[in-house]
């Protein structure tokens, strides 16, 4: 079953992604509280991801749900794109002995197997060559547990909303990990996330029957609130620790969920056909999958950025949407040379 308000959220998705990665290459420099504010409302886009991963997986794969089927199908739209567009990457990485990650990647003693095959592989699995590119090992451990979200959702309503809230209490308090490089980590933080939206799919009609009228306004002022609370305390962006050290609630994670709630809420109520947004949430994973190849490259051109803090911010927003048009082309472009092969290059 398709709904026009969900492509759209995808579309919104895959921009607040790219708008939050964006920020680091444009200059923008955090000196006031309300430029701290911005930063932290469009960071975390990740959240909204998972959500609408959840919601379709409710839609598409629930009802005639086999496990080999559902995977292999997720798997080989995610895996090959991935493993491609990391090669050049990870091989200039292990050139240039990139010390990211306190030297994780960097080779502990001579030989072919140290020098290059183990910070391969390590770089392989925990998508760290690339901005953004760990969500997809992330993605297919997730996956796994999909057989878990079959079984939970045929629970009763109050049996799933106890689950959801007590895991989401965990996830607030384990923040997502370091250099999102512990997968285990990310699925226990994502995890809710991901019910949550198979939980509003499966009650699609009670829901918006629920917040009909304008209380899907309250969510958003809800979701504002966090924001106001997290840029109060001086975080900034998304996050990270190591699972077991408490530092703290995750105010992102609750901010982010009652915006996917708004969203879904707001799209439902006013979504119309649109072809920028119906283009964008087609190549969502194609773009997400470029994006971080712009920014690369233009982070490593080194040119100049304004100066002056409105200059900066208009810049930013500039080099955001350009981001994503340049790689919503590209995806377009190679589907039309490649046809249905784009897919095993860029997901497309």
């Amino acid at each position: 079953m398709f709904y026009n308000s969900i492509n759209n959220f995808r579309a919104i998705a895959i921009m607040f992604i790219v708008f939050g990665h964006s920020f680091d290459v444009s200059g923008v420099v955090l000196d006031s509280y309300w430029e701290v504010f911005f930063r932290n409302l469009l960071s975390g886009g990740t959240i909204l991801f998972v959500f609408i991963s959840g919601y379709l997986f409710e839609v598409v794969f629930l009802k005639k749900f086999t496990f080999s089927k559902f995977y292999f199908s997720r798997a080989s739209k995610l895996l090959w794109p991935y493993l491609l567009l990391s090669i050049i990457p990870i091989c200039l990485y292990i050139y240039v002995s990139n010390p990211i990650s306190d030297g994780y990647f960097l080779p502990k003693s001579e030989g072919a197997m140290s020098q290059f095959m183990i910070p391969f592989l390590k770089y392989e699995v925990t998508g760290r060559f690339m901005t953004a590119y760990w969500y997809i090992p992330f993605a297919l451990l997730l996956f796994l547990l999909s057989p878990l979200v079959v079984h939970i959702l045929k629970k009763n309503l109050k049996f799933k909303v106890s689950l959801i809230l007590i895991l989401s209490c965990v996830s607030i308090f384990i923040h997502r990990p370091v250099d999102n490089m512990n997968h285990f980590h990310s699925v226990v933080f994502f995890f809710p996330v991901y019910l949550t939206g198979a939980l509003v799919s499966q009650y699609r009609e009670s829901f918006l029957k629920t917040f009909q009228g304008n209380l899907l306004w309250l969510l958003f002022l809800l979701s504002i609130s966090f924001t106001l609370i997290q840029t109060y305390f001086g975080d900034v962006g998304s996050y990270h620790k190591p699972f077991f050290e408490f530092k703290g609630i995750d105010y992102m994670f609750l901010q982010k969920i009652l915006l996917s709630f708004f969203f879904f809420l707001l799209l439902e109520k006013y979504s119309k056909s649109n072809l920028f947004f119906e283009n964008l949430a087609g190549t969502s994973f194609a773009v997400f999958f470029i994006h971080p190849y712009l920014i690369f490259i233009f982070r490593n051109l080194k040119l100049p950025t304004p100066e002056t803090v409105l200059e900066t911010w208009v810049y930013f927003i500039a080099l955001s949407f350009i981001f994503i048009l340049i790689s919503m082309l590209l995806a377009l472009f190679t589907k039309k040379i490649l046809n249905e092969k784009s897919k095993y290059i860029i997901g497309y």
